[in-house]
Protein backbone atom coordinates (compact mmCIF):
# COMPACT_ATOMS: atom_id res chain seq x y z
CA UNK A 1 0.00 0.00 0.00
CA UNK A 2 1.29 3.47 -0.86
CA UNK A 3 0.58 6.89 0.59
CA UNK A 4 -2.55 8.49 -0.88
CA UNK A 5 -3.18 12.22 -1.27
CA UNK A 6 -6.66 12.88 -2.59
CA UNK A 7 -7.18 16.44 -3.81
CA UNK A 8 -10.45 18.24 -3.06
CA UNK A 9 -11.75 17.94 -6.63
CA UNK A 10 -10.83 14.25 -7.04
CA UNK A 11 -13.05 11.21 -6.77
CA UNK A 12 -15.74 9.69 -8.95
CA UNK A 13 -19.18 11.07 -8.14
CA UNK A 14 -22.52 9.23 -8.09
CA UNK A 15 -26.11 10.00 -7.16
CA UNK A 16 -27.83 7.29 -5.15
CA UNK A 17 -31.26 7.45 -3.48
CA UNK A 18 -31.23 11.25 -3.36
CA UNK A 19 -27.65 11.57 -2.06
CA UNK A 20 -24.56 12.80 -3.94
CA UNK A 21 -21.55 10.55 -3.23
CA UNK A 22 -17.90 11.30 -4.01
CA UNK A 23 -15.48 8.41 -3.67
CA UNK A 24 -12.56 9.89 -1.75
CA UNK A 25 -10.77 6.57 -1.04
CA UNK A 26 -11.82 3.06 -1.99
CA UNK A 27 -10.53 -0.35 -1.03
CA UNK A 28 -8.31 -0.28 -4.13
CA UNK A 29 -6.29 2.60 -2.68
CA UNK A 30 -6.22 1.28 0.91
CA UNK A 31 -5.61 -2.44 0.33
CA UNK A 32 -9.15 -3.09 1.58
CA UNK A 33 -8.63 -1.44 4.97
CA UNK A 34 -11.21 1.33 4.61
CA UNK A 35 -13.25 3.43 2.21
CA UNK A 36 -14.06 7.13 2.61
CA UNK A 37 -17.08 8.56 0.81
CA UNK A 38 -18.15 12.21 0.93
CA UNK A 39 -21.96 12.55 1.02
CA UNK A 40 -24.19 15.54 0.32
CA UNK A 41 -27.94 15.56 0.53
CA UNK A 42 -31.12 17.51 1.10
CA UNK A 43 -33.59 17.20 3.99
CA UNK A 44 -35.18 13.75 3.99
CA UNK A 45 -32.45 11.91 2.05
CA UNK A 46 -31.18 8.82 3.81
CA UNK A 47 -31.22 5.06 4.07
CA UNK A 48 -33.73 2.46 5.25
CA UNK A 49 -33.02 0.45 8.38
CA UNK A 50 -30.35 -2.08 7.55
CA UNK A 51 -27.65 -4.28 9.06
CA UNK A 52 -24.10 -5.04 7.87
CA UNK A 53 -22.59 -8.41 8.76
CA UNK A 54 -19.05 -7.24 8.01
CA UNK A 55 -18.55 -3.46 7.97
CA UNK A 56 -18.66 -0.79 10.62
CA UNK A 57 -19.73 2.67 9.43
CA UNK A 58 -18.54 5.96 10.89
CA UNK A 59 -20.35 9.21 10.01
CA UNK A 60 -18.43 12.48 10.42
CA UNK A 61 -20.77 15.45 9.87
CA UNK A 62 -19.07 18.42 8.19
CA UNK A 63 -22.11 20.69 7.63
CA UNK A 64 -25.74 20.40 8.70
CA UNK A 65 -27.40 17.72 10.81
CA UNK A 66 -28.40 14.07 10.48
CA UNK A 67 -30.87 11.96 12.39
CA UNK A 68 -29.17 8.69 13.23
CA UNK A 69 -30.83 5.49 14.41
CA UNK A 70 -29.02 2.50 15.87
CA UNK A 71 -30.60 -0.52 17.53
CA UNK A 72 -33.76 1.42 18.35
CA UNK A 73 -32.09 4.59 19.66
CA UNK A 74 -32.29 7.94 17.83
CA UNK A 75 -29.69 10.68 18.01
CA UNK A 76 -29.08 14.01 16.29
CA UNK A 77 -25.61 14.21 14.73
CA UNK A 78 -24.55 17.84 14.17
CA UNK A 79 -21.65 19.46 12.31
CA UNK A 80 -18.43 18.43 14.05
CA UNK A 81 -20.01 15.27 15.53
CA UNK A 82 -19.07 11.67 14.77
CA UNK A 83 -21.38 8.65 14.92
CA UNK A 84 -19.83 5.15 14.97
CA UNK A 85 -22.05 2.18 14.04
CA UNK A 86 -20.45 -1.23 14.62
CA UNK A 87 -21.11 -4.13 12.28
CA UNK A 88 -24.21 -6.04 13.28
CA UNK A 89 -26.11 -2.97 14.49
CA UNK A 90 -29.47 -2.19 12.89
CA UNK A 91 -29.17 1.40 11.74
CA UNK A 92 -30.29 4.16 9.39
CA UNK A 93 -29.74 7.87 8.84
CA UNK A 94 -31.64 10.78 7.37
CA UNK A 95 -30.62 14.37 6.56
CA UNK A 96 -32.31 16.51 9.22
CA UNK A 97 -31.24 20.03 8.14
CA UNK A 98 -32.02 21.73 4.80
CA UNK A 99 -28.77 20.19 3.46
CA UNK A 100 -25.92 18.25 5.01
CA UNK A 101 -22.44 17.18 4.04
CA UNK A 102 -20.66 14.33 5.79
CA UNK A 103 -17.98 11.72 5.41
CA UNK A 104 -18.76 8.02 5.66
CA UNK A 105 -15.88 5.74 6.66
CA UNK A 106 -16.48 2.07 5.88
CA UNK A 107 -14.24 -0.44 7.63
CA UNK A 108 -13.19 -2.73 6.13
CA UNK A 109 -13.64 -1.52 2.57
CA UNK A 110 -15.72 -3.28 -0.06
CA UNK A 111 -19.26 -2.03 0.49
CA UNK A 112 -18.45 1.22 -1.35
CA UNK A 113 -18.69 -0.77 -4.58
CA UNK A 114 -22.45 -1.07 -4.02
CA UNK A 115 -22.78 2.70 -4.61
CA UNK A 116 -20.66 2.48 -7.77
CA UNK A 117 -22.79 -0.39 -9.09
CA UNK A 118 -26.21 1.00 -8.12
CA UNK A 119 -25.52 4.76 -8.35
CA UNK A 120 -25.75 7.02 -11.37
CA UNK A 121 -22.56 8.88 -12.39
CA UNK A 122 -23.05 12.59 -11.72
CA UNK A 123 -21.43 16.00 -11.98
CA UNK A 124 -19.95 16.92 -8.57
CA UNK A 125 -20.75 20.60 -9.18
CA UNK A 126 -24.40 20.07 -10.14
CA UNK A 127 -27.25 20.93 -7.81
CA UNK A 128 -27.84 18.23 -5.19
CA UNK A 129 -30.33 15.61 -6.33
CA UNK A 130 -33.94 15.88 -5.23
CA UNK A 131 -35.12 13.48 -2.57
CA UNK A 132 -37.15 10.68 -4.13
CA UNK A 133 -40.40 9.57 -2.60
CA UNK A 134 -40.74 6.12 -1.09
CA UNK A 135 -39.43 3.53 -3.55
CA UNK A 136 -41.97 1.12 -5.03
CA UNK A 137 -41.92 -2.44 -3.63
CA UNK A 138 -40.14 -3.82 -6.71
CA UNK A 139 -37.29 -1.31 -6.24
CA UNK A 140 -36.96 -2.26 -2.57
CA UNK A 141 -36.84 -5.94 -3.56
CA UNK A 142 -34.15 -5.24 -6.18
CA UNK A 143 -32.07 -3.33 -3.62
CA UNK A 144 -32.52 -6.08 -1.03
CA UNK A 145 -31.31 -8.72 -3.50
CA UNK A 146 -28.33 -6.63 -4.53
CA UNK A 147 -27.37 -5.87 -0.91
CA UNK A 148 -27.43 -9.55 0.02
CA UNK A 149 -24.28 -9.99 -2.06
CA UNK A 150 -22.56 -7.44 0.20
CA UNK A 151 -23.70 -9.09 3.44
CA UNK A 152 -26.23 -6.32 4.10
CA UNK A 153 -29.92 -6.81 4.83
CA UNK A 154 -32.71 -4.25 4.78
CA UNK A 155 -34.57 -4.68 8.08
CA UNK A 156 -37.25 -2.01 7.75
CA UNK A 157 -38.35 1.24 6.11
CA UNK A 158 -36.60 4.53 6.87
CA UNK A 159 -37.51 5.53 10.45
CA UNK A 160 -39.45 8.71 11.08
CA UNK A 161 -38.21 11.38 13.48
Amino acid sequence: MTTQHVRAAEGDTYDHLGVRLRMRLTGRETAGVLAVIEHGGRRGAGAPLHRHTREAETFIVLDGELDGWSDGDRTVVSAGDTLYLPSGSEHAYRVRSATARFLLLITPAGFEQFFVTDGVPSDPDAELPSVPGPPPPEAVERLAQMLTGYGVSITGPPPTP
